[in-house]
């Protein structure tokens, strides 16, 4: 499913103008989407109470207060903008409303008649601003908003909470936190950012009739990707078919790191796992899993790998179906030479995460000489370090950031984040699955690995680093289910097999669409 800025979706309402479908009929349908939702969440016998701006929002919100009266629900409506400003189909459905028994009222500020209403209802609609605000709320609509977030009551938003950037999910001053948000044509980007990801509540998307070519168009370059599958194990598989991987991880500060790397590439589905580091970590390891093949290697005076072995991690990648480098590295002299030489020198897929991104980031020229395919899993700050971005540049607009960050950078990099932007050859792919109790030390770690798996079960980097990322905040949705703090990166590893098996039996039911929470 595709996602859209403003002026994407202003853009695409054209579009379906010029082919045939009206303004009538859009609007019609937008309004008609929040009506049945309406109906079928809370039933009719409901007190609901609307508030509707001028613009082709507020005309939703008529065309709902309509649709409800029709079927005798008791609508109050209250116009928050000048209605001598409605044009077109906003103000035909303004005016049809002297046919039903809707209680029209001005808001003009927070008084009694306002606060009762707010009290008597049982359900709130926002129709108040659109996809096109672009300044502060502030004045009596912003008092009014602060009223209906704290009434308690549920809230319904047309298209989008009023005051939640469509682009960025910036809260312009204040913003309606939403229970429900009907969005209409396709999701829009500030969905999926905070804070914005925080007031829309459920997403329920509607394409009010736009033709297919229109939703699925290739001038959108943003959009949530359900991968299928990798295929189940054959009745002749063996270990070595179900993809090698090997690991260059950790150093005597971080022993915690290259267990979740080379353990999660095996709980992911992976047949063979290989860790390359130090003696000392190598024994540490081991004792706690001996599924995995140690490579130990010599270790420096900071504990780190020692850059002697640089030939023999070369020549052993060659073995593996994908490498991955970083996790627990630690940064020093040895382990930069590392990072260099293994960046240009191993022939397979390559994920660099952690230090190793720290290090890369001061050689980019290295990086984009790169040829083979390659995954970056910056956090924000790695992020920041990697494009020079300040952080709270990259936070006010995190796909503007990624998408600048292509430019540079020819390679897929996994933004992590409320929701990780997955971004590739100007494209951006959102992953929707996870929570904040992923957000623990050692998650990470524990994401390179299930990427690494579904790389190598794929054949595909791409739709391997889109599927490996899902699965890894899945294990954490479904954990979610039984707690509400106390995850660590150990309970995501070994839940990613739960993870898996639920995706298998449901990813039909998520390709395209948005699920609530497990």
């Amino acid at each position: 499913m595709k996602v859209v800025t403003s002026e994407e979706i202003k853009k695409l309402d054209e579009l379906a103008i010029n082919s045939g479908i009206s303004e009538e009929i859009l609007m019609e349908n937008a309004g008609s989407a929040v009506f049945y939702f309406l109906k079928s969440k809370f039933g009719l016998l409901r007190k609901f109470l609307i508030f509707a701006g001028s613009g082709n929002n507020g005309g939703d919100a008529f065309t709902v207060a309509r649709l409800l009266s029709s079927h005798n629900a008791e609508v109050t409506l209250f116009t928050v903008s000048d209605t001598t400003k409605l044009k077109g189909s906003a103000l035909k459905n303004f005016e049809l409303l002297k046919n039903y028994p809707v209680e029209v009222l001005e808001f003009t500020s927070i008084n009694r008649v306002l606060l009762l209403a707010i009290k008597e209802a049982d359900v709130i609609i926002d129709g108040i601003f659109g996809t096109g605000l672009n300044r502060p709320i502030n004045g009596k609509i912003e008092e009014l908003i602060v009223e209906i977030n704290n009434s308690g009551k549920p809230v319904v938003a047309i298209d989008i909470p009023s005051g939640v950037s469509a682009n960025t999910g910036e809260v312009l001053g204040v913003a309606i936190k939403a229970n429900y948000t009907i969005t209409m044509g396709l999701p829009k980007r500030g969905f999926f950012a905070y804070p914005g990801c925080d007031y829309v509540g459920k997403i329920i998307v509607n394409h009010i009739t736009y033709p297919p070519e229109i939703t699925h168009s290739k001038d959108i370059s943003v959009e949530i990707k359900i991968i299928e599958p990798y295929t189940a194990r054959p009745t002749d598989a063996h270990k070595g078919s179900l993809g090698k991987a090997l690991f260059i991880a950790g150093s005597s500060h971080y022993t915690g790191a290259p267990y979740f790397n080379a353990l999660s590439f095996l709980k992911g589905g992976g047949g063979i796992s290989y860790l390359a580091t130090t003696e000392y970590v190598s024994k540490i390891v081991s004792e706690r899993s001996p599924e995995i093949v140690q490579i130990p290697l010599k270790e420096n005076k900071n504990g780190a790998i020692s850059s002697e072995d640089i030939g023999k991690i070369i020549e052993f990648s060659k073995n593996v179906d994908v490498v991955a480098i970083g996790s627990g590295l630690s940064i020093d002299e040895d382990t930069e030479q590392l990072v260099l030489n293994v960046i240009q020198n191993v022939q397979k897929p390559l994920i660099i995460d952690g230090d190793a991104i720290t290090i890369i980031s001061k050689y980019k020229e290295i990086l984009k000489k790169r040829t083979f395919d390659t995954v970056l899993t910056p956090h924000i700050g790695e992020f920041s370090r990697l494009t020079g971005l300040p952080v709270n540049e990259i936070k006010k607009d995190k796909f503007s950031a990624l998408f600048k960050a292509m430019k540079e950078i020819q390679h897929l990099i996994v933004l992590k984040g409320e929701y990780s932007l997955i971004g590739l050859n100007g494209n951006i792919y959102i992953n929707t699955s996870g929570n904040p109790l992923l957000a623990t030390a050692g998650s990470g770690d524990v994401l390179v690995g299930t990427i690494a798996s579904s790389i190598a079960r794929k054949g595909n980097t791409l739709e391997g680093t889109i599927l490996g990322t899902y699965i890894h905040g899945l294990s954490g949705d479904l954990l979610a289910n039984e707690f509400k703090e106390g995850v660590t990166a150990l309970d995501i590893l070994q839940n990613i097999p739960n993870a898996i098996r639920y995706y298998w039996e449901h990813y039909k039911e998520l390709e395209g669409a948005f699920y609530e929470r497990l």
